[in-house]
């Protein structure tokens, strides 16, 4: 699970992985904002498949909108392996904890989400909006605010979406290569706007198709790396304050 990856942007990085076909399909996602995809996705009539997964997230949305009593296993690694400096969790840490739970867990169905290509992007890291506007259908914080204001163009900022797309797509190649499933989907919860129908980002229960259409790609996994994650699937941490996670994530203003 890619997260706002759009599916014109992992048909743009394609040739560069093998694991990925050469035209990229695409599916309705339930939601066109974590929060909604969540309650669209995890709901009672699911609840035994549910009880048979392990869900490895990034994503501290996980907080309010899910139960671990739901799961097989719910590893919710953005409290264990939250980079401040990077505004979220790095690819690596949810690509060991997850072959760590197929591992010693052997669920029925593992699901792996990374915080790549949400903002923020490591080279934008300080770019924020100068000028306050009123505009209840933006989120005018970080990047896409710049985006608003013309202070960078939407080539260098989709630029440093793909790069940090790349990022979770070099540690899929691992995952990939790390353990074994005959059926392994790679899509995302939404996607992202980028000035399409005057909308910026991604916003809740908001039908536009750069929003809810997402990447559906199938592949297999085998295990072929001699890889070894360095974690604990027990490893715990005092919780640091979920609202700053969210605002560094645009979620909370």
């Amino acid at each position: 699970m890619l997260d706002t990856c759009r599916v014109d942007a992992l048909q743009e990085v394609a040739p560069e992985y093998d694991f990925l076909p050469s035209e990229i399909d695409s599916t309705r996602s339930v939601g066109s904002k974590t929060v909604e995809w969540m309650q669209k996705t995890f709901t009672p009539a699911y609840r035994d498949e549910m009880a048979r997964t392990a869900y490895v997230t990034f994503n501290p949305n996980s907080e309010e909108e899910l139960d671990p009593s739901w799961f097989q296993h719910l590893d919710e690694v953005w409290r264990t392996d939250w980079n401040a400096a990077e505004g979220g969790v790095p690819p690596r840490p949810v690509t060991d904890r997850a072959i760590a739970a197929h591992r010693e867990l052997s669920p029925d169905r593992l699901m792996v989400h990374y915080k790549q290509p949400h903002t923020p992007y490591p080279q934008f890291e300080k770019l924020d909006p100068v000028n306050e506007v009123d505009d209840d259908a933006n989120d005018r914080s970080g990047p896409f605010g710049a985006l608003i204001e013309g202070r960078v163009t939407r080539e260098e900022l989709w630029g440093a979406y793909l790069d940090d797309l790349r990022l979770a797509l070099d540690d899929i190649a691992l995952l990939l290569e790390s353990l074994d499933a005959d059926r392994v989907v790679i899509t995302a919860d939404h996607g992202e706007c980028f000035g399409e129908w005057g909308l910026y980002g991604h916003h809740g229960w908001v039908p536009a198709p750069e929003l809810v259409s997402v990447p559906w790609v199938v592949t297999s996994a085998e295990n072929t790396a001699d890889y070894e994650p360095e974690t604990d699937l027990n490893a715990t941490v005092d919780q640091e304050d979920v609202d700053d996670k969210l605002r560094a994530l645009g979620y909370k203003a």
